[in-house]
């Protein structure tokens, strides 16, 4: 019976050891996605911000111009839609469900002003097609390693919807890093945009005109945004990944620590039990002579 149970102990350490090699490895392969995703943002970052700038200075000039009017922000909203990026894949601990579970949180308190969901990523996809609710349009497999030729052709689709007047104010939820620890879940608005009322007191001269740059220079911004978005996304979806991973590795290390004291300790009693019956054998027969 004891040998049966030390068998059996040795078994549950040779599988956590195996389960323990798999989360170092995807440990490892999060810690080198992250630091390429980084570095695309840092490369990626200023750019956006001038870009931004720009784009607030050339819209702040402007007063009389369709292009412009209908992007920004006059009232409150009454027909939302939210659009919820999570990731294709799991094992990143309670990243995936805190952003649905903040999308479903958005949704209740916009009560009647909720129009629908636009989904990016096959977590939230599933859950929210599992739940039943209001999915305008879901993606998949998308951005995996993201491309600002996807997050053009993302920022487009989502600027014509709007402008159909499908809707009047397009959200996005996604996952934020606050630190390598700690992952948020930001909610910012899309469309429409709100103009800086500080950059309006300041007077520009455009050539060409400020209407004619704008048409250029807005596409542009809107698939910048989307872009850094999408970076902000993975990056956060890493770090819950890798951390995820080493704290699976540390408990799956003091599992093994758990195991192979109970198993020494069982070993060295059935040692122990051994001696003391080959001695009291021993004694027994020099009794008999």
């Amino acid at each position: 019976m004891g040998r049966g149970i030390q068998l059996e102990i040795k078994r549950k350490i040779s599988s956590v050891k195996s389960t323990m090699h798999m989360t170092k490895a995807m440990e490892m392969v999060a810690t080198a996605r992250l630091q390429l995703f980084k570095k695309n943002f840092k490369n990626f970052y200023e750019y956006e911000k001038e870009l931004s700038s720009a784009f607030q200075r050339i819209s702040s000039s402007i007063e009389d111009i369709d292009e412009v009017k209908n992007f920004i922000w006059k009232h409150t909203p009454s027909k939302v839609m939210i659009v919820v990026i999570s990731g294709d894949m799991g094992l990143c601990g309670s990243y995936n469900d805190d952003i649905v579970n903040a999308s479903y949180e958005r949704e209740k308190n916009l009560g009647e002003s909720f129009d629908s969901f636009y989904v990016i990523g096959s977590k939230a996809s599933k859950r929210m097609r599992f739940d039943e609710k209001k999915i305008r349009r879901s993606i998949t497999d998308m951005y995996s390693k993201p491309f600002y030729d996807d997050a053009q052709s993302l920022s487009n689709e989502l600027m014509r919807i709007y402008t159909k007047g499908e809707v009047d104010c397009i959200e996005i939820i996604h996952g934020y890093s606050k630190n390598s620890l700690v992952q948020n879940v930001k909610d910012e608005v899309f469309l429409p945009i709100k103009i800086d009322k500080q950059s309006q007191n300041i007077s520009y001269d455009f050539e060409p005109a400020a209407e004619e740059m704008l048409k250029v220079v807005m596409p542009q911004y809107f698939g910048s945004k989307m872009y850094r978005i999408l970076l902000e996304s993975r990056i956060s979806e890493q770090n819950a990944r890798q951390n995820a991973m080493r704290n699976a590795t540390e408990n799956a290390k003091k599992l093994i620590d758990d195991l192979s004291l109970k198993y020494n300790k069982m070993r060295q009693f059935y040692i122990t039990q051994e001696v003391i019956e080959i001695t009291n054998s021993s004694e027994g027969l020099k009794g008999e002579e």
